[in-house]
């Protein structure tokens, strides 16, 4: 985490000195493009209402009151390529800043939640031959909320629904993420009941019945050992593929680009 203050302003040569104090090494300059990745992290310096140094407008939007921005990225981006991929299913980390003017600093809006995304949105930039292209648009939570890299519900509201253990189709509900399966998942959950006798993490051995009762009875996490992202088709999962785990350690294998696996995330657990 940088040192940033949600509603703060920063220049971009500002943005840059925080995060080189912070040991990492930009691999672009902040002062000639309008996003880019700093190892898992993103920086988006987003113009509202005003020609950039680019020369166009993109209609990006900020909803101050929700704190929900609307982000185009540049001519001709769609999400199957890496860094949009990447940003789309959570490796990588979004800090957003805007500005309304370009005499302002940017105001750092917060770190991004992904809600939604569109292909093939139509811009008009008046820099090319009849003004019109196309590019990603991004829905983009910047509330004060957990931050996670990847979808984690698989609670009892999925879990009815009966099938192949095939996992990984790309689905369009609300926004674009890997298809599940819930019954491996119940499946998992029942083995490791038949097995233990109840549920429980894998690594720190928290029970959730136990700790709250009825409301956590037959609640646990289910962590994919192989990451469905990496690949780009679909798969058989086994139960074998899937650990139970809580919501601290399954976030603490994931906080990090280089996931641990559940036997590391052990070796590392102070009890």
């Amino acid at each position: 985490m940088f040192k940033l203050k949600k509603g703060s302003e920063y220049s971009r040569r500002e943005v840059y000195q925080t995060i080189t104090d912070s040991e990492k090494k930009p691999s672009y300059h902040f002062l000639q493009t309008g996003y880019g990745r700093v190892d898992e992290d993103m920086f988006l310096f987003i113009n509202f209402d005003f020609k950039g140094e680019g020369g166009h407008i993109f209609p990006n939007e900020f909803n101050k009151e929700e704190e929900l921005l609307t982000w185009y990225g540049k001519k001709e981006t769609h999400s199957e390529q890496p860094l949009m991929r990447n940003l789309i299913n959570g490796s990588y980390t979004p800090y957003c800043f805007g500005r309304w003017d370009s005499d302002s600093k940017f105001t750092f809006l917060g770190i991004g939640k992904i809600l939604d995304y569109k292909n093939n949105v139509t811009i008009y930039d008046d820099r090319i031959e009849g003004g019109e292209t196309h590019c990603i648009q991004f829905k983009i939570s910047c509330k004060d909320t957990s931050h996670t890299s990847e979808i984690y519900n698989f609670d009892e509201n999925f879990e009815e629904i009966k099938g192949l253990n095939k996992e990984g189709l790309i689905r369009y509900k609300r926004h674009k993420t890997r298809e599940r399966n819930p019954y491996v998942i119940k499946k998992k959950k029942n083995e490791f009941i038949k097995k233990h006798g109840k549920l429980f993490c894998e690594v720190c051995d928290f029970d959730f019945e136990t700790t709250y009762g009825d409301r956590g009875k037959g609640f646990i996490e289910c962590h994919h050992n192989i990451p469905l992202h990496e690949q780009d088709t679909e798969r058989i999962t086994l139960t074998s593929d899937l650990s139970i785990l809580c919501s601290n350690c399954h976030r603490m294998i994931h906080r990090k680009k280089k996931w641990l696996t559940v036997s590391e995330l052990k070796k590392i657990l102070v009890r």
